[in-house]
């Protein structure tokens, strides 16, 4: 497909920083979520999740929309600005969108709230958090289906999904920087880089909390394999940083790493191998890429497009071989200078015609 996406790249919504002891900086930087409800599900195995909805505008759309985050990640990154937010961009075009936190983040916690002793695994966001959110969203919203939107982890969580047949009604997705294999070259925090180092029972990312914010401001090199300096906002990225990133447990990193090593997607247990079943998927799916994803480069999620069983599927590469004015990294994908004109629309296109097409 030729690509209509020509010109610079947009510029930025937001000025330069302010000093960064200042008020205004520390102003500027707070954030929360802009849904429209809040809705509570609990888990076969006594996990409360926390879903987000943001309801459709104009005329509605015939199946939700539910949206998952990566690995140390949460529900900010479809929503940390009004203009770079996928979340408000879908439902302004009549998508009835719905965020979740996965457990071991925010609100998502059993009874009693954050506990440090907890861990929780890939599998358990396939088997427990993902079929119980679906089930949620479909008996709120009255549906008869439900599409996925995911991003890394919840992206790789959606093929997971179709081979186990673990959520009803799923009528297919779009998966963004989801390999079912990563390349060993892959840099992915945590797992294949030093930082941040393994404790007891978790990896501590919520340490950028402190200096993550004034790393976006000064646009440090630091930063740009999560989102790339010249397709950001400095904004963005701060109130991410700041709000986004919650601590991750050691199993989970744990699992990804074995991932790596044996070069396989598998349940923890080892019963089940994923990344060898890829082609009994057959719902509808569109993989995505960002041509600089350093952390889950692309080769692999094209590797994954190429293995899929399904008839109707769509690869679609943000680069500049496809068009755009930069090959787009990792979580810019989803909150970049190019997503609002470039990615969002594309995005929409695809869900209208594959997955929830209007009423």
């Amino acid at each position: 497909m030729s690509s209509p996406f020509l010109g610079p790249i947009p510029a930025p919504v937001t000025g330069e920083p302010p000093a960064l002891d200042s008020p205004e900086f520390a102003a500027l930087i707070e954030w929360e979520t802009g849904e429209d409800e809040r809705h509570v599900v609990r888990t076969e195995d006594g996990w409360n999740i926390t879903l987000y909805r943001y309801r459709a505008q104009g005329n509605p759309r015939e199946v939700p929309i539910l949206c998952g985050h990566g690995l140390a990640g949460s529900r900010l990154i479809y929503d940390v600005h009004p203009k770079y937010s996928m979340a408000r961009a879908l439902a302004a075009d009549g998508f009835d969108v719905w965020l979740m936190d996965m457990r071991g983040r925010n609100e998502s916690w059993p009874d009693g709230g954050a506990d440090e002793t907890l861990q929780w695994c890939f599998d358990d966001f396939v088997f427990q958090d993902i079929p119980a959110a679906a089930k949620k969203v479909q008996e709120v919203t009255g549906a008869d289906g439900i599409g996925w939107l995911g991003t890394e982890m919840s992206g790789i969580a959606l093929y997971a999904m179709a081979i186990s047949n673990t959520v009803p009604g799923l009528r297919g997705g779009i998966t963004m920087g989801s390999p079912a294999v990563t390349s060993p070259d892959g840099e992915v925090p945590g797992v294949t880089t030093p930082y941040p180092e393994r404790g007891e029972t978790r990896y501590e990312f919520s340490m950028v909390r402190h200096i993550g914010p004034a790393l976006a401001a000064e646009r440090s090199e630091v930063i740009d394999g999560s989102f790339r300096n010249q397709n950001t906002d400095w904004l963005v990225v701060a109130r991410y940083f700041a709000h986004g990133v919650p601590d991750e447990a050691t199993a989970i990193i744990d699992q990804f790493k074995d991932w790596m090593d044996s070069q396989s997607m598998r349940s923890r247990d080892g019963s089940v191998v994923w990344s060898d079943r890829l082609g009994e998927i057959t719902i509808p799916i569109m993989v995505a890429a960002g041509g600089n994803d350093r952390q889950r480069p692309p080769a692999g999620a094209r590797a994954t497009y190429e293995a899929l069983g399904s008839k109707e599927r769509e690869w679609f590469l943000a680069g500049v071989e496809t068009g755009f004015p930069i090959d787009v990294g990792h979580d810019d994908f989803l909150t970049g200078l190019c997503s609002p004109s470039m990615i969002f629309p594309r995005l929409a296109e695809w869900l209208d015609a594959h997955v929830s097409p209007r009423a």
